[in-house]
């Protein structure tokens, strides 16, 4: 049997600072992690293990564990930023010590525990910047996968769990990521030395069609507390060439999946959309290397007004969560 390879062996070696959890076991709360990550890694605070419940909502711990991957890049700009602005080198703690993530959202059903399965097995994927993500579904990837962030995958059979009987424990997220110290037992789906490889593989069709890829040009990924939508996109150039010949400032139309069209203010930032308008722009903190990116879909508050972007969609097509955002020129 294929064993890992020792790039990877390498990774698994390193000491970690914390572990974000995604998973449907915690308690559900108002929570918008995308906030709470982004505020602790950009200021490059003490970080320690984190949980975030998603319920049966895969989409969620979708665009969590992509923004993470996000944020652990950014980080490290800024880290190198402030070495070469002052001279500083900032603790060891943040240098040498990673981040892990687990996301779980494994009911068990007829499905999942046939031919006795102990539901889905978990796998584990390594990012292009180290970021060790173990999963199950492997749909709670997709975000990564569509943007050809997924250096290896490995999947983690039940039956070969070191510290506890896989074929029987009900809670295997709360002990998953102690995986990372017996890579003996992790099956290789494939691995890459960089993403230029992965790219290369997909290209020639040579790369395991195992995670599912985002479908729809663009669709909904996340609502913060504001009421603010983030769409994800799946080909910017694609998704910006259904505009025409609109340019930023101008007004465009936006629907949601058959729903009536209605108007929006193509920009760059939220300023630049007038009181009590609806308006889409790309996020200027969105990773730039990949065909795809997210977008912000927000409406700018009047005086006196909590309408926001999200009951403006729900109000076009209540399946607005599952349904594919049209942008169009105006005519």
């Amino acid at each position: 049997m294929k064993t890992i390879a020792k790039q990877y062996e390498e990774i698994l070696k390193r000491p970690t600072r914390g572990i974000v959890h995604f998973n449907d076991v915690f308690s559900k709360r108002d929570v918008d992690f995308d906030a709470e990550l982004t505020a602790i890694t950009r200021n490059l605070g003490n970080f320690s293990d984190v949980t975030f419940p998603i319920g049966q909502d895969h989409k969620l711990a979708d665009y969590g564990v992509n923004l993470l991957h996000d944020l652990i890049a950014e980080q490290n700009r800024i880290i190198n930023s402030i070495r070469d602005r002052v001279g500083k080198m900032i603790l060891q703690n943040f240098t040498e010590k990673v981040v892990l993530s687990v996301v779980n959202c494994a009911p068990r059903n007829s499905k999942t525990t046939a031919n006795g399965r102990n539901g889905e097995d978990f796998h584990l994927a390594i990012t292009d910047n180290g970021l060790e993500i173990y999963a199950v579904p492997l749909a709670i990837l997709q975000a990564l996968e569509t943007r050809d962030k997924i250096l290896a995958l490995y999947r983690i059979p039940n039956e070969k769990l070191k510290v506890t009987d896989g074929l029987h424990e009900q809670f295997r997220s709360s002990i998953i990521a102690t995986t990372r110290y017996f890579p003996e037992i992790l099956e290789p789906i494939f691995e890459y030395q960089d993403r230029n490889s992965l790219i290369n593989a997909k290209l020639l069709g040579k790369h395991p069609d195992v995670i599912p890829k985002q479908k729809k040009l663009a669709e909904f990924a996340f609502a913060d507390t504001f009421g603010n939508v983030r769409i994800s996109v799946k080909d910017t150039e694609i998704f910006k060439s259904y505009f025409g010949s609109g340019n930023i400032g101008d007004v465009v139309k936006m629907r949601v999946g058959k729903s009536k069209s209605v108007d929006a203010y193509y920009t760059t930032s939220l300023k630049e959309i007038p009181d009590g308008e609806l308006g889409i722009y790309q996020n200027v903190a969105d990773n730039d290397n990949s065909k795809a990116s997210y977008w912000e879909i927000v409406k700018k508050w009047s005086v006196g007004t909590l309408w926001r972007a999200e009951q403006s969609l729900e109000e076009l097509n209540p399946n607005f969560r599952n349904e594919e955002i049209v942008v169009t020129e105006k005519q």
